[in-house]
Order: C-alpha cells, then sequence, then structure tokens
C-alpha cells in the first residue's frame, strides 16, 4: 500500500485534498491538526490559535506530531491500508521522516492562487488554526519538494477528482 503526503501551506487545499482521497479511495486519513490538539488534550472543536511556532506550535510538539503520524501511518501499511498524511511537511527533515518510514509513497504539493487562499483562511472554520499570518510566515519558509506533484485545489471538485484516479491506481 501507498503513503500519500499532502505538502503546502495553509489554507492551500491540503485537507480537502485528503478528504476527498479518504472517502474516494478508502485511505486512512491522518491529520496532523487532529493529533497536535489530541496530544495537548485539546477538544478538535476548540480553537488554539498562536503565533507561527509559538503555542501548541512549537517545533518540540511538532516534533512529536510528525514522528506520530509516522507510527500511525506505519501501522495502517502494516494492515493493508493506504493512508493519506496530512500536513504542511514544510521543514527538510519532516519529509526525510517519510522516505525513511515508508518505502511507497508520493507528496501531493497542494497549491491555489493567493488570494483564493487569504478568503479560505479568512473564512475557516475548522480544526485547522492557521491564519493568514501563519500563512505568509510559511510561505517564507517554503522551498519546492523535488518530485513532488502540484495540484491545484482551485478547481472543480470532479475535474480533481479525475487527477487524483490518474495518481491512486
Amino acid at each position: 500500500m501507498k503513503a500519500i503526503v499532502m505538502t503546502g501551506l495553509s489554507g492551500s487545499g491540503k485537507s480537502f485534498i485528503a478528504k476527498l482521497i479518504s472517502e474516494n479511495f478508502n485511505y486512512e486519513w491522518i491529520r496532523s491538526d487532529a493529533i497536535r490538539k489530541s496530544i495537548m488534550g485539546i477538544p478538535t472543536d476548540v480553537e488554539a490559535k498562536a503565533e507561527f511556532e509559538k503555542g501548541i506550535y512549537t517545533k518540540e510538539i511538532t516534533f512529536l506530531v510528525y514522528n506520530l503520524m509516522m507510527i500511525l501511518g506505519r501501522e495502517c501499511i502494516k494492515k493493508g491500508k493506504g493512508v493519506v498524511l496530512d500536513a504542511t511537511f514544510i521543514e527538510e527533515w519532516q519529509r526525510n521522516l517519510v522516505t525513511k518510514n515508508f518505502n511507497n509513497y508520493v507528496f501531493l504539493h497542494t497549491v491555489a492562487p493567493e488570494e483564493v487562499i487569504r478568503k479560505r483562511l479568512e473564512s475557516r472554520r475548522d480544526i485547522s488554526d492557521a491564519d493568514y499570518s501563519v500563512y505568509l510566515k510559511q510561505k517564507e519558509k517554503w522551498k519546492d519538494i523535488p518530485g513532488a506533484i502540484k495540484i491545484n485545489t482551485d478547481k472543480p471538485v470532479d475535474v480533481i477528482l479525475q487527477e487524483l484516479k490518474s495518481l491512486i491506481k
């Protein structure tokens, strides 16, 4: 089975694509936002906004979150189930965890026009706490991932599903 690794900046559509993959291709969806709040004892419907790399988003907590994602992902693969890992994977060490933990994986990099991302983040009401200021900080740090497949999430769902079908065989 395959590990599909969602990458991209906040608001780019990672969770949207991860949910489509989970629902349409029977992959287990492992969400960094849910893991982070769970290990911190915060209900998923409670906001925990913080500045970039502060609060529950420190480097130490992020390290725990990504490592737990790898453990849970490997368990899914051992059970014969595909897994979609949903996080920014903005740092090289985070991407290296994938290459060390999975033999069969693909990085899907979600993109959208900045004005679309800004509108999404301004109207966001879900488990993620990232806002536009976090997006801008992430954008400063972002480096493209060699070999990652880009998916523009500012398209109709049926078009995106067709793209995903060709990638997930």
